[in-house]
């Protein structure tokens, strides 16, 4: 098959021409494929280019008339700024006008400059929490943002009457940096003494220094922000050292990853207060979530990790927005964005909360529900009474 790039359209329309009959449309992601938190981004690649597949295989999608073939560029940031940088920039000399991602909130902030800069590209966020990483112009986001995972912590010690709590946040991760100072308003808001504070730093072992200092506090609560191989390993720990508290997660934390670092005993009772994610879709029998985690253990042999209900999402709300278009210059698309409805996206897991006018995004930003989850035997459990509501076509 002859492979014309979704760029030959967008060229010949600029020039004012006509459209070249395009057969092939090709979108870029940034995910980390490699390094520790490849167990988060190899998934969300898996899942795009097994939509891709199987829109390919029912014929492609019909975009103004025309029928497109879909590929995926896939540029492997490792969850590093200047990887990420360098990987975005290879898209860009690929001539890719369309990205997903990136995951990480070290990466999002570095690219944004570039994204700014270019109007002729345009970005859906499947992972990175970090603030002003979106402008609603051609740089969009379903994931949440990071106050929605510090809010969900806050009710559930909230709802639990905690009154104290000490907070030990990965120092690296942009997202829970840049919204610390809100958060900890917003406990002082919530009547929670905030008793100790604490860092660490992806791939740290050793925690044993701050969990002393943070059981001295007494606190009646801990909350960890980062990601789940620390996260598992200073809950080991703190059980080692004594502490009683309860401990509270925001992470998404794939079971599998968890369990390499800690024995599902000592996991017993850790709650987990984030967006709404995949494994919930799952056990509240959302049909778009079975769907597509059955179509990914049969494509791939395994479970489709938390992530994968955003990258997904964001597959078909880019895709839906290029037909109701009509086309696939980023500027239309874009414009197609803002006026886009929850109801209007076929195939979409997360039931996302509509904005005003029932609108998907507001300045760019979608909302995405969130939910507390307890550990219970060798995974997360819903706590009693968890209900969802459904948004969105299934």
């Amino acid at each position: 098959m002859k492979r014309l790039l979704a760029t030959a359209a967008i060229a010949a329309l600029l020039a004012g021409g006509s459209t070249v009959q395009a057969e092939e449309l090709v979108l870029g992601e940034i995910h980390p494929i490699t390094g520790p938190a490849s167990f988060y981004g190899l998934v969300m690649s898996q899942t795009l280019k097994m939509n891709a597949e199987q829109a390919n295989a029912a014929g492609g999608i019909d975009i103004g008339g025309k029928k497109y073939q879909i590929s995926i560029d896939t540029g492997d940031d490792q969850a590093q700024a200047t990887k990420g940088v360098a990987a975005f920039r290879k898209l860009l000399a690929d001539n890719v006008h369309f990205v997903i991602g990136p995951l990480a909130s070290a990466v999002a902030p570095a690219i944004k400059p570039v994204i700014d800069a270019r109007p002729d590209v345009l970005q859906i966020i499947d992972g990175s929490i970090a603030d002003g990483v979106v402008n609603g112009k051609n740089s969009f986001r379903v994931q949440a943002d990071a106050d929605t995972y510090n809010d969900a912590a806050i009710d559930y010690l909230k709802s639990k009457g905690i009154k104290s709590s000490a907070i030990l946040t990965d120092r690296g991760h942009q997202g829970f940096r840049m919204s610390e100072q809100r958060m900890m308003k917003s406990l002082k808001n919530a009547g929670v003494n905030i008793a100790a504070q604490e860092y660490f730093q992806m791939g740290d072992t050793d925690f044993s220094a701050q969990i002393t200092k943070l059981a001295a506090s007494q606190s009646e609560a801990l909350i960890l922000r980062g990601y789940p191989g620390e996260g598992a390993l200073i809950t080991k720990q703190a059980q080692q050292l004594g502490y009683k508290g309860q401990i509270v997660w925001e992470m998404g934390a794939p079971p599998s990853t968890v369990m390499k670092n800690i024995p599902a005993t000592q996991m017993d009772g850790v709650v987990n207060c984030i967006p709404r994610m995949m494994a919930d879709y799952i056990r509240l029998n959302v049909p778009n979530a079975i769907k597509v985690a059955d179509a990914f253990h049969a494509r791939y042999g395994k479970d489709a990790g938390e992530n994968a209900a955003f990258s997904n999402d964001a597959f078909w709300i880019l895709t839906t927005a290029m037909q109701k278009a009509g086309g696939v210059e980023p500027g239309k698309v874009a414009a197609v964005l803002k006026d886009l409805k929850v109801t209007d996206v076929p195939n979409l897991i997360i039931q996302y909360k509509p904005q005003e006018n029932g609108l998907l995004f507001k300045n760019g930003q979608a909302h995405p529900p969130s939910a507390c989850q307890i550990w219970h035997g060798e995974n997360w459990a819903s706590l009693p009474g968890d209900h969802l509501d459904l948004t969105t076509k299934n």
